[in-house]
């Protein structure tokens, strides 16, 4: 017995000791370090800028060069000297700088660069480094006797942004057509907004096994942040609603689920929020309503709002065709989590 619990000591002391030092950080340079996701792929990251290296049989391909030409060779020597593999490969995802800035110092190498051949295209056109081999939807190298895969599924950071999967340690690269979770909504100077949600969506479907996701800035995760991406550029359902109105940015503008406040000021109390000079809008199914009062009443717990009087117009969802467009005095909006969806209970209206 003693013998068999000893062994089961050393067997979880060995698993805990491998496991902490697969994750272990490596600082090679001021601003560069590398952090191990599997046994042979590596995220590099600097700056908040992300890329990968994997190496399989003495070879390595590299993803995503730093900014600077200095940081993408402290990369490029790391790899020579620490890994002891011939870097048959470096795949550049988007043209922007945090992704191919270093890129002059790649071809100084003598490392055969890999980019969308729509990359390759703007950096011609914007006088940059230009990538050596372009392709047009998907592009597979051999790393040793293992592969990876880069495809191009569409516009979303920007026009000729990619992904990279590799196949054996299920690690997908996004680039920053993926967001960080909790990430900001980012750069969108070059981005394609009606097709971002719609791109990423591909690519969940395509990968949707992947175990490690790993956007271009940020920490990275699981297929989580693909969900996080797709909602958050996905049209917002108060956007065609608030344009249809001409409704203004205020110093209240909160949505609340199926409730968007507007209003010039609000005070809170006993989690009521009194809101003033407010234009408060609320959606159920396939109708919206609007509210305008000098005050209304919103409590966010409840699903409901309370206006002592005020002006209550009732819409079609899908047509923006006004339904109803009345005063009142006294009016109570609830929503219910059963059939009926809501109730809109008025004491007196003019019509």
């Amino acid at each position: 017995m003693k013998t068999r619990t000893t062994l089961i000591v050393s067997f979880l002391f060995f698993f805990v000791f491998s496991v902490l030092s697969q994750n272990k950080e490596i600082q090679i340079s001021e601003k560069l370090k590398l952090i191990p996701l599997t046994e042979n792929i590596y995220l590099h990251t600097g700056d908040n800028n992300n890329g990968i290296i994997y190496y399989s049989d003495g070879e390595a391909v590299i993803v995503s060069t730093p900014e600077s030409e200095r940081e993408t060779q402290n990369i490029i020597d790391w790899v020579k000297n620490n890994l002891k593999a011939d870097i048959t490969g470096y795949i550049i995802d988007r043209w922007h700088p945090d992704a191919m800035g270093g890129l002059a110092s790649v071809h100084r190498s003598g490392i055969k660069s890999y980019a969308n051949e729509r990359t390759r295209i703007i950096a011609k056109d914007k006088k940059l480094p230009v990538p050596q081999s372009g392709f047009d939807e998907r592009l597979e190298l051999k790393v040793g006797n293992k592969k990876v895969i880069c495809d191009y599924f569409g516009a979303s950071h920007t026009e000729d942004g990619i992904v990279v999967w590799i196949p054996e340690g299920k690690v997908l690269f996004g680039g920053n057509g993926v967001r960080n979770y909790g990430g900001w909504y980012g750069n969108i100077g070059d981005a394609n907004l009606k097709e971002w949600s719609k791109t990423i969506s591909r690519v969940k479907a395509e990968y949707a096994d992947a175990e490690i996701v790993i956007p271009g800035h940020g920490n990275y995760g699981g297929t989580e942040l693909l969900d996080y991406t797709i909602d958050l550029y996905k049209p917002n359902k108060w956007g065609k609603i608030l344009k249809h109105h001409n409704i203004e940015t205020r110093e209240v503008f909160n949505e609340y689920g199926d409730i968007f406040e507007t209003a010039d000021s609000v005070f809170t109390d006993s989690g009521k929020r009194h809101l003033y000079k407010a234009d408060v809008f609320l959606i159920n199914d396939e109708r919206y309503i609007r509210v305008q009062s000098p005050v209304i009443v919103h409590e966010p717990e409840k699903k409901m709002i309370f206006s002592d009087k005020g002006c209550l117009q009732i819409y079609n969802i899908m047509t923006k065709e006004i339904i109803e467009d009345l005063y009142f005095n006294q009016l109570y909006v609830n929503f219910r989590d059963d059939e009926v969806g809501w109730t809109i209970i008025i004491k007196d209206a003019i019509r």
